[in-house]
């Protein structure tokens, strides 16, 4: 079974069974319609809508690097050639490396304001570990100057692991590897310099306070199936320091799909698990429909557990879909998160799904 259709082991298939009674009505009104009914099986398969998400996660991506200038950094053999490429470390807009390049020399291009992606050096089949995110946690930490969030992808092989500096501030990717890209290096690294996510389809609560929290950057995790699916997420965080120096942090959490011609979009579910002593003050959205997004929320307060499921309803909605969670807490954020999404043909007799997204560690730098 291939990454991209192997279910993750905290979650389980619900299969609801129909009752023997509609069974046997069911039955019977189908073999009364006959050929009839043969002929409108293609209403027991649920198509995607074509729609344009306007992600650009299904383009040829590497090609908005065209004309942006990409210093290569560590062992530079093993990397793509980018379209436009610099010998000055300065001049760069993008600086792309291996593992292995120097930390000073990934700090210096960051502080300088451009866009720090790392590769892996070895092949997955020598070391399909978590080298990508170690090196890009140890470089994070060596700036040491901006505010920012990871959420780490565990078990699971990374392609890239990126950073975009604004202000004081970090964005942070991570790609799983999921086989989907043209280029595993290229193209995800043009779509940080590119892609955008649609706007929520689903209620997000206004707050008086929203003036009062700063912005603190944004956590994405984004891949695209071999099969052609796509997915993103972003979480946002902003922040609200008292005179106390007591501190809140708000997590947005924004989940698109994508079927890009392949199956319908089915689910997208995520979950945030707080240890105790980081404690969940509220979360948001109420269970609702809207746009043609079903949300079901099974959050636990008291178990300081965001956990959100949202399915579409309306086929531009299984074309693609675009929903939104969030919680506020306090203290130190750290947290488990599990962020997943799931595509399904639902045939006449047989149903098969597609998987994507991860598993990992949250973790928010907030002081700069």
């Amino acid at each position: 079974m291939s990454e991209s259709t192997r279910p993750f082991s905290r979650f389980r298939a619900h299969v609801d069974v129909m009752p023997s009674t509609d069974r046997r009505a069911f039955l019977a009104a189908l073999g009364t319609a006959g050929t009839a009914a043969i002929a409108g099986c293609s209403a027991f398969t649920t198509s995607a809508a074509d729609v344009d998400s306007h992600t650009g996660l299904d383009d040829d991506a590497s090609a908005h690097l065209d004309g942006i200038a990409v210093y290569l950094a560590g062992d530079t053999d093993t990397l793509p050639e980018p379209p436009t490429t610099t010998e000055s470390l300065a001049d760069a807009e993008v600086v792309l490396g291996t593992t292995d390049a120097t930390r000073a020399t990934l700090v210096s291009g960051f502080r300088n304001g451009a866009t720090v992606a790392l590769v892996e050096t070895s092949s997955k089949d020598e070391r399909p570990s978590d080298g990508v995110q170690d090196a890009f946690a140890a470089f994070l930490e060596a700036d040491g100057t901006h505010q920012y969030g990871t959420e780490t992808v565990l078990g699971r092989p990374v392609s890239v692991a990126a950073a975009v500096p604004r202000g004081d501030t970090a964005s942070t990717y991570v790609f799983p590897d999921e086989g989907g890209w043209d280029d595993s290096v290229l193209d995800p690294v043009g779509w940080v310099e590119h892609g955008r996510l649609p706007d929520c389809r689903t209620f997000v609560p206004e707050s008086s306070a929203d003036d009062d929290y700063e912005y603190a950057g944004d956590a994405f995790i984004v891949g695209r199936l071999e099969t052609g699916e796509t997915y993103a997420s972003r979480t946002r965080a902003t922040v609200r320091t008292f005179e106390d120096h007591e501190r809140r942090v708000r997590l947005r959490t924004t989940m698109h799909a994508a079927a890009n011609d392949g199956y319908p979009v089915a689910d997208a579910h995520r979950v945030a698990d707080f240890p105790n002593d980081d404690p969940m003050l509220d979360q948001f959205p109420n269970p609702h429909e809207r746009n043609g997004v079903e949300v079901h929320n099974r959050t636990g307060l008291v178990d300081q557990r965001l956990d959100v499921e949202f399915r579409p309803t309306n086929d531009r909605a299984r074309g693609a879909l675009t929903a939104c969670c969030g919680l506020t807490t306090g203290g130190d954020v750290g947290y488990d998160h599990e962020t997943r999404w799931t595509w399904t043909d639902d045939g006449f007799v047989t149903s098969d799904s597609h998987y994507g997204g991860a598993s990992g560690r949250g973790e928010w730098h907030l002081d700069g």
